[in-house]
């Protein structure tokens, strides 16, 4: 009994270990995918149901929407930036203008390029 049970046992282990051996002799590995293989692009948009409890009765789901968006990234002297219909070309001044606090952004309105390759990016906010 107890060499059925020592033969059965090897046999399970040869089984398991043999496949993983020849791989790593061949150089092939099976490797768990890296963070940056997986991460979302910035562009995504990810879409989040808010956990609220309703009522049975109503079959009502609220969505909300996060999604990223780099105002920043165009090559200097080819956007102008209108804050609050205030025109710029200043990408520090409209960094350090989006980065306060108080600041709500309302709307963000990105006009597509002109036959010379200028662009124009629409910003309205409120100070709260």
């Amino acid at each position: 009994m107890w060499i059925r049970f020592l033969i059965s046992l090897s046999w399970l282990v040869l089984t398991i270990t043999l496949p993983r051996v020849h791989e790593q002799a061949n150089g092939q590995t099976i490797s768990f995918p890296t963070y940056q293989q997986i991460k979302p692009s910035h562009s995504e948009i990810i879409d989040q149901v808010t956990p609220k409890k309703l009522p049975a009765t109503h079959g009502q789901v609220i969505i909300t929407r996060a999604s990223s968006l780099n105002l920043y990234d165009y090559p200097a002297g080819t956007v102008t930036y209108y804050l609050n219909e205030q025109p710029t070309t200043d990408v520090n001044y409209v960094k350090k203008v989006l980065a306060t606090k108080s600041i709500v952004i309302e709307t963000i309105a990105i006009e597509p390029p002109t036959e010379s390759g200028k662009r124009t990016i629409r910003i309205k906010y409120e100070a709260r």
